[in-house]
């Protein structure tokens, strides 16, 4: 069979024993070497074994070993195996231990008993890795792995030029994510998708990519919903790339020391969004400027230890100039126009940067720790003011062409003036200590952090909205605001953590179980709060293709930036952590269709909130009540199929049903629906080639959600909502391998050339986002009423892209 269709991007969980099965001996010669797939993600728990001394030892869950090699000058044949994947035998000399060994294992498909199995590495309970291939092919306007994250069951996205994402009805400040172990935050004072700029992800960089939706280990931190965890890649060898689009280019360069012990990997973005940005209602100057750097370097200090520094860097710059807005919307029976002109203008900058030192020291055949010191800083300013006059009309349907109907009345006029001069600084230091002790059937983990934490804020913005002189107020009281925020506080804690987990395997009537327990303790001076979480969760293979796993725990989430921003100074309403308790149970079935791998997965969950803290969303800007008043549910069902649909390329199917809602007892509101209360969501992410040419490829993206809630402003939530209209969202994108990794190597320096166009919203739906609020007092008709004006998402676009890969 020839390599290149060997290549699978099948979907891979790994086993709840994260860090159990390696073996290291202290031995004065050592083969060491890393196991991945095709992918270049690592594999764990492959075998690799010296016949001549019937030894052998376990890749680590990095898919990194270390080989006790015999004395003298002579060769060993080496064999290294993985269930699913072909075996490699390899011959090497005791001269090689002075190296490292990169072994890629080929997917392949073996009977055992009658069963085939194919490639897939152990399941780690809830959690699903994702292709590194998907989030670099996968056509969406923000591309990247949250672009990917978005098409897995329970996981929502609102908004295509945001990287925020809602899981199971969580808000998005309840996502965890972690690059190389050090954990990573999103601007605060971000109100628009179009604002964001760069993701902190670099899918150049990458070299794995986990997600867990919910009943995640104690490993992770303090957070009521989801985790992702990304790992950067340590180049073997000399590599690069470059990639410019009309909407983001990208470049990097890695590569290692002849003696193997230095490596380097570092990446450049730069993204202008302005292309975009022009199909929305508001006619502007956007100007939007992002870029970032990011670098990490290692170095092997000793047989058994490396030391690792990865830095990383962005600038984001957002100017908005509006001149003019016309915003049709309504039914055929009832339609309205909205137009609008505007004066002024925003200029917000959002700048972040970071470090992180990390030495890994490996003593002895069962035992590895970490130390990890890191640092993060972020300054975000935000600056507008904007003055705008509009005017409101009653279409006639029936008079004009369709594109231009005639005006039949003026439903109303007035004038809006916004204001700003918002500034938050952020400072994160952190010191952590990691441990693991690995058997051949259990394992232990555990660890400590300090952190240090502080939040400048200063926030002053206000609104006002004229119709007919509705906001005048009649005493000699000045003008009246329509809403108006002005906050001042400066806040800082410090933090101490720790966890401790245990990893078990046994057999239970017959039937292998693999066990995780742990705790995580964290104390916040912010609060003087202790908060204690144990979880657990278990799977049992039932057959060599169906497996069952139930999951439970306790989850927390500490006040953090965005919650504290209108909070009070007052000692006595200090916020509390919000709490939640999670219940997943659920089943993987591992089955062959057309002479490939599948696999279905079914979970059903449920968690239940107390001590929420109140919120509603604008666009993707979420605003906090001040206090823990509320408690609330998530219960849903996430369904999922992934393979090999096409050969070689891995696709998914995904379909969620859920139902999350809250209800603030002191207020005696009831339940009502939570912000993110998405009833029912389902995906496709598929590959494609044509038959016969995989180097003319397409990729398609299709997204379909019921609408969320939303409320007027000045109402509460519980009391008047309704829901915005379904989001419908169809990307697909086409590529072309001009040069491919067997053509002419003699003559090129790159491995690849891929030519790709994208068509963003296929069927060019108008989506909604949010609504501008639009109220008349005392019309032509003598009345006074409110209008949702919708603001639109991007239209339809197309995008270009040329990628080098050396």
């Amino acid at each position: 069979m020839a390599w290149s269709s060997r290549i699978s991007f099948a979907v891979i969980l790994v086993t709840l024993s994260v860090a159990s099965q390696s073996h290291l001996y202290a031995q004065p010669q050592t083969l060491t070497g890393r196991v991945t797939d095709t992918s270049g993600i690592a594999i764990q728990g492959a075998t690799v074994y010296l016949p001549a001394l019937q030894s052998g030892v376990a890749t680590r869950p990095d898919g990194t070993f270390s080989l006790p090699l015999p004395a003298g000058n002579h060769d060993h044949k080496i064999i290294i195996s993985f269930l699913g994947y072909l075996p490699d035998t390899l011959v090497v000399s005791t001269d090689d231990a002075a190296g490292s060994l990169q072994v890629m294992l080929l997917p392949g498909i073996v009977a055992i008993e009658g069963v085939q199995v194919t490639a897939s590495r152990p399941d780690n309970i809830t959690v699903i890795a994702i292709p590194v291939s998907a989030g670099v092919s996968i056509p969406s306007v923000t591309g990247g792995i949250e672009s990917a994250v978005a098409t897995l069951p329970g996981v929502a996205s609102f908004s295509e030029l945001s990287y925020s994402y809602s899981v199971r009805g969580g808000s998005y400040d309840e996502n965890l994510v972690y690059i190389n172990d050090v954990e990573i935050y999103r601007p605060y004072l971000i109100r628009a998708g179009q604002q964001e700029g760069l993701s902190r992800i670099n899918p150049d960089l990458t070299a794995s990519v986990s997600f867990s939706p919910g009943g995640f280990s104690a490993a992770y931190g303090d957070r009521l919903s989801s985790v992702l965890d990304i790992t950067y890649r340590e180049p073997q060898e000399l590599e690069g790339s470059l990639s410019p689009g009309l909407i983001t280019s990208s470049m990097h360069a890695g590569g290692r020391s002849r003696d193997k012990k230095f490596w380097f990997i570092a990446g450049a973005r730069y993204r202008s969004n302005a292309m975009l940005l022009g199909s929305l209602d508001t006619r502007a100057d956007y100007i939007p400027r992002f870029a970032d750097l990011q670098a990490m370097a290692g170095y092997k200090t000793g047989d058994n230890s490396e030391l690792t520094l990865s830095l990383w860097g962005s600038s984001n710059r957002y100017t908005f100039i509006p001149r003019s807005r016309t915003t049709t919307f309504g039914t055929i029976e009832n339609a309205f126009r909205l137009y609008a002109w505007f004066e002024g203008g925003e200029r917000d900058r959002y700048d972040n940067g970071g470090a992180a030192l990390k030495m890994v020291i490996r003593h002895n055949e069962r035992v590895t720790t970490k130390i990890l010191l890191s640092s993060y800083i972020a300054h975000e300013n935000e600056s507008y003011d904007i003055r705008g006059a509009y005017s409101l009309s009653s279409l006639d349907r029936t008079e004009g062409p369709d594109s231009g109907p005639d005006t039949l009345l003026n439903a109303g006029a007035g004038s809006w003036l916004t204001h700003a001069r918002n500034t938050l600084r952020t400072g994160m230091t952190g010191l952590s200590y990691r441990g693991y002790l690995n058997g051949s059937r259990n394992g232990l983990e555990w660890g400590v952090t300090a952190k240090h934490r502080s939040h400048d804020i200063g926030l002053n913005e206000w609104l006002r909205v004229d119709s007919a002189g509705y906001t005048l107020r009649e005493e000699a009281e000045g003008v009246a605001l329509t809403s108006y925020t002005d906050r001042a506080s400066n806040i800082s804690s410090f933090i101490a953590e720790g966890w401790i987990i245990s990893r078990s395997s046994f057999n239970a009537a017959g039937k292998k179980c693999d066990l995780n327990a742990g705790i995580r303790a964290s104390y916040d001076t912010y609060n003087s709060e202790l908060l204690l979480s144990p979880r657990i969760s278990l799977i049992m293979a039932l057959t060599g293709r169906l497996s069952l796993y139930l999951s439970t725990g306790a989850y927390h989430q500490p006040p953090g930036g965005r919650e504290m921003m209108l909070k009070s100074d007052d000692p006595q309403l200090l916020l509390r952590a919000q709490r939640s308790l999670h219940l997943t149970a659920g089943s993987h079935y591992d089955f062959i269709a057309w002479d490939r791998p599948f696999r279905f997965t079914a979970e059903v969950y449920g968690k239940v909130f107390d001590r929420l803290i109140p919120y509603t969303v604008d666009n993707v800007r979420l605003i906090y009540r001040t206090g823990n008043v509320a408690e609330g549910y998530s219960a849903g069902l996430d369904l999922r199929v992934n393979g090999e649909f096409v050969k070689g390329a891995e696709s998914w199917f995904s379909l969620s049903l859920m139902r999350s809602e809250m209800r603030i007892p002191s207020a005696s509101t009831g339940w009502y629906p939570a912000p993110f209360d998405q009833r029912v969501s389902f995906s496709i992410f598929f590959q494609d080639y044509l038959p016969g040419h995989p180097d003319f490829r397409a990729n398609i993206n299709i997204a379909i959600g019921t609408g969320i809630p939303t409320s007027p402003p000045g109402r509460e939530q519980w009391d008047v909502w309704f829901r915005i209209p379904p989001y419908r969202r169809i990307d697909i994108g086409f590529s072309k391998v001009l040069i491919g990794q067997k053509k002419n190597r003699e003559n090129f320096s790159m491995k690849e050339l891929v030519a790709g166009i994208e068509l963003f919203n296929l069927a060019d739906i108008r989506n909604t986002i949010s609504y501008t609020w639009i109220r008349t007092v005392r019309n032509s008709e003598g009345q006074t009423r409110e209008y949702a004006v919708p603001n639109y998402l991007t239209g339809r676009m197309v995008n270009l892209r040329l990628t080098a890969r050396f």
